[in-house]
């Protein structure tokens, strides 16, 4: 499960907003890519209160496409609390949509998560936590290649949001079998539209990987 990815800063998830509706008018250009996105960015867990992207319609209608005034910038809680967990339900596989916990927000709610990478424990390799000195599962850092900025998948609900995540890509399988499900930003109207689930396959999204030490 995905529990930490460098987020961007209020001030730049509003410019990339921007850039976004007013570039998907022109083509669906690639934005984001100059060195102006390389900033410090906002380390985020859950229970983390986050800046995310949000459109100004429902997703379960969707719209023919995106403009400039029809996304906007929402501070939420990642992780949904729920009655029966002291911890906040923050992964959202795509494949329980239909759910009663989720159907609700994934027909009506989605949302887009914006970072610079993304985190993941590898399933049996083990570091030494440099912290207490203990053994601890080995960490990974993923990013999309010459991307500085990348796109997930969310729901929300009020002011909560969770990751949406699918089954992972070749990438990503060595190191975990899930991954975020990352949405290209010539994919946003499909993912905020009623067709989302055309985007359930990601095995042709590049990621690299390097360990954290």
């Amino acid at each position: 499960m995905c529990a930490h990815y460098l987020g961007l800063t209020d001030a730049e998830l509003e410019r990339l907003v921007d850039e976004l509706t007013m570039q998907y008018q022109r083509s669906r250009a690639r934005v984001g890519a100059d060195d102006e996105f390389a900033g410090v960015g906002v380390e985020a867990y859950p229970k983390s209160v986050v800046p995310i992207i949000v459109p100004k319609f429902d997703t379960a209608v969707g719209v023919p496409e995106l403009e400039p005034g029809s996304l906007e910038t929402a501070r939420a809680q990642w992780g949904f609390e729920q009655q029966w967990t002291p911890q906040p339900v923050f992964n959202t596989r795509i494949e329980s949509a239909d759910k009663p916990m989720w159907r609700a927000p994934m027909e009506h709610d989605r949302c887009v998560i914006a970072c610079r990478w993304f985190y993941e424990s590898h399933g049996s390799e083990t570091a030494v936590s440099e912290r207490t000195g203990r053994q601890i599962k080995q960490q990974y850092v993923f990013r999309m290649p010459d991307e500085p900025v990348m796109l997930i998948g969310g729901v929300r609900r009020g002011s909560q949001f969770s990751m949406v995540t699918t089954q992972a890509n070749a990438d990503m399988k060595p190191i975990h079998p899930r991954m975020p499900l990352i949405v290209r930003q010539g994919e946003l109207d499909l993912w905020l539209g009623p067709d989302y689930r055309a985007l359930a396959d990601r095995s042709d999204i590049p990621l690299e990987s390097k360990p954290v030490h």
